[in-house]
């Protein structure tokens, strides 16, 4: 019997607010990996090109469920994926800028922001980014498959608004992802579990982003620092926070390590 456990990379495996990983989450990854009835994949709003904050166990993932779901990887091998049209990456930083804000174009491995402004550092430092390339027309020459804006959270319902045919997500702290409309984690695991024809499927998150895929989930673990109810609700579970070892304690609550 074959169980694919997806995890969510910030406020679940990566705690943002105190820059680590936790020794116990480290742990309890090493050991499922030993596991030949475990798969363990990925499933951030992170590009391929994003994952350094957990290079320490990112080698025992063998799914990588990236960019909200937008690209998909099996080791170091894409799978599928699905760009935006330049149409609409170009509305979205011609409204950004109306408004003030910067972006960022998000390809399928590298990334470029339109401009380094307080916003823009500010983010790339929460998440343990590298500044990448600078240039307001990256989505020109590059297919990209997300675009961030560096706003305030409370602009989450005015750019949902205006982008009624696209995926919105407002991020833990200030900042937007959009996306193709029909792109979400949730999606993207169920083309990967029926691949890998698995018995079960477990997903832990903590995310407005997480919401599709703990709904697909057979057993799915909700982290007790998301800030959002519905997810709360929505899941099977509902373990400590990050910072108190809710990863670990939920995977052996479940029984998956003794």
């Amino acid at each position: 019997m074959k169980t694919m456990l997806f995890f969510d990379v910030d406020g679940t495996l990566y705690d943002n607010k105190n820059g680590k990983i936790w020794k116990s989450t480290v742990e309890a990854i090493k050991a499922l990996a030993k596991n030949d009835k475990y798969i363990l994949g990925l499933a951030t709003g992170r590009s391929y090109s994003q994952l350094n904050a957990i290079a320490e166990i990112l080698p025992f993932f063998s799914y990588k469920v990236l960019i909200n779901g937008a690209a998909a990887y099996h080791n170091d091998d894409y799978l599928f994926g699905t760009k935006m049209n330049k149409e609409d990456t170009e509305h979205i930083f011609k409204y950004a800028q109306s408004r003030g804000y910067g972006v960022a174009y998000i390809g399928a491995k590298e990334f470029a922001i339109s401009d380094l402004t307080d916003a823009s550092k500010a983010s790339l430092r929460d998440y343990d980014l590298r500044v990448p390339v600078i240039d307001p027309f990256y989505n020109k020459y590059q297919d990209i498959y997300q675009v961030w804006v560096f706003c305030p959270r409370e602009e989450y319902l005015t750019f949902k608004e205006e982008f009624l045919h696209l995926t919105v997500y407002p991020w833990t702290t200030d900042g937007l992802d959009l996306t193709s409309k029909d792109v979400n984690k949730g999606v993207s695991i169920l083309k990967i579990k029926e691949l890998e024809h698995v018995d079960k499927l477990i997903c832990f998150g903590d995310g407005a982003n997480d919401l599709e895929m703990l709904t697909v989930a057979d057993i799915s673990i909700c982290m007790g620092n998301s800030q959002y109810e519905f997810l709360k609700k929505a899941a099977t579970h509902v373990t400590a926070r990050i910072d108190e070892d809710g990863l670990s304690k939920a995977v052996y609550h479940l029984g998956l390590l003794k």
